[in-house]
């Protein structure tokens, strides 16, 4: 039988090796890719990019911040009495983006909320609905800041060994709120409620068809803000349940509507006579079932706005019928404003008039992080391969 000399098999011996070494390389490397987008946010230059005169509005009597969040909702008051309020306070869901999200929304409300402050107090919050996008950061919100008081809609826990379950159905019953769909059976609405318990000197207001008006406290300064709750109808859409709210300031007002549905737009109508509004918040990150026509024409607004990401939400918000439906009312292309295009955006109003503002994050030197892996195994597969490893002559 035909034997390799102990050259060749020194040669062969090494060369598996090389091929181990190169294998590892690879998938340590390749382990990486998950991370992309968390690496690329750390090693890549960013600057912050003002547009309309961003930090003259900030100063403003009236400020509503819209928090570039990703497809999920996150809204900041500064009212002109100098209360502070929170319209949700959620982050994107994708598993890519959450982190950064989550970090960048708290430091944006200490930078500019609260002017650099470490422990910011909010008077009021608002969980527009039970969903994760609307309140999956609630760890970080109350742990960096306090919250006086909470107002949630009518929507419970689904766990009936839970007390404080029990007693709010109770609650919800006598108050005349039929109980069959609103409830959530998540882990993590369980965690939030735990937190918001923890909270101290935290008030909750559960919306039982409705909320008292929040007004100002100084009197040269008047300003209300306008709950327009869910009515005791017992919707199957937990969206449906999204508190709507306007504030109102010097002859302008600006409406929010968590992710409210057609449905509980027509009953709002039914139920209320709504005002003439300058900006409304186009509900549901701008799905196709929110934002009906009816609803458009009534409030009818100058200024639309959408928080979403296109990229990390799996039905492709805004849909574009949702747009069509918005010019069709009125409201002209570059009135209608997205998270997703502008970052942050803010809209103040004064004793003169209403502006409107945004600042942006924009990536000066792009690195994407799946070149640089192509790349570490390229070079790796150069290097390692192309070594010559001498060895002394066999005596």
């Amino acid at each position: 039988m035909f034997k390799l000399g102990k050259k060749q098999e020194e040669k062969k011996r090494i060369f598996k090796y090389k091929i181990i070494i190169f294998l590892v390389i690879c998938v340590i490397v390749l382990a990486t890719l998950p991370f992309s987008s968390m690496i690329e946010n750390k090693i890549n230059a960013k600057q912050t990019q003002n547009i309309g005169e961003f930090a003259t509005l900030i100063e403003k009597d009236c400020v509503v911040h819209v928090i570039d969040v990703g497809c999920a909702d996150c809204i900041a008051l500064e009212l002109p009495d100098g209360k502070k309020g929170l319209v949700d306070f959620g982050v994107d869901t994708s598993s890519k983006v959450k982190k950064s999200y989550q970090e960048s929304s708290v430091n944006y409300i200490k930078q500019y909320v609260f002017d650099g402050q470490e422990n910011g107090r909010f008077d009021f919050a608002v969980l527009t609905h039970p969903h994760d996008d609307h309140y999956n950061n609630f760890k970080l919100i109350f742990d960096s800041f306090q919250i006086d008081k909470l107002y949630r809609p009518a929507v419970f826990y689904s766990n009936n060994n839970d007390a404080r379950t029990q007693t709010e159905m109770s609650l919800a019953t006598s108050n005349g709120v039929p109980i069959s769909k609103n409830v959530v059976s998540t882990a993590s609405f369980a965690k939030f409620l735990q937190v918001v318990d923890d909270e101290p000197g935290c008030e909750v207001v559960i919306s039982f068809g409705s909320i008292d008006n929040i007004v100002s406290s100084d009197a040269s300064k008047e300003y209300t803000i306008k709950f327009y709750a869910p009515t005791l109808t017992n919707y199957t859409n937990i969206n449906s349940y999204s508190t709507l709210m306007s504030l109102e300031y010097k002859g302008h007002s600006i409406m929010l509507t968590g992710d409210a549905t057609n449905e509980e737009e027509s009953n709002i109508l039914d139920n209320y006579t709504l005002p003439d509004v300058d900006v409304l918040k186009v509900a549901h990150h701008g799905s196709k079932t929110s934002s009906c026509k009816e609803f458009i024409n009534a409030v009818k607004p100058e200024y639309a706005f959408i928080s979403t990401r296109t990229d990390t939400n799996n039905y492709g918000l805004p849909k574009e019928e949702t747009l069509k439906r918005l010019t069709e009312c009125g409201i002209s292309e570059d009135k209608i404003l997205q998270t997703q295009k502008s970052g942050n955006l803010v809209f103040a109003i004064d004793s003169d008039d209403m502006y409107v503002g945004a600042t942006t994050e924009v990536v000066l030197d792009t690195v994407k992080w799946w070149y640089v892996c192509c790349g570490v195994i390229v070079l790796s597969g150069t290097v390692i391969f192309g070594i010559k490893i001498k060895k002394n002559k066999l005596k």
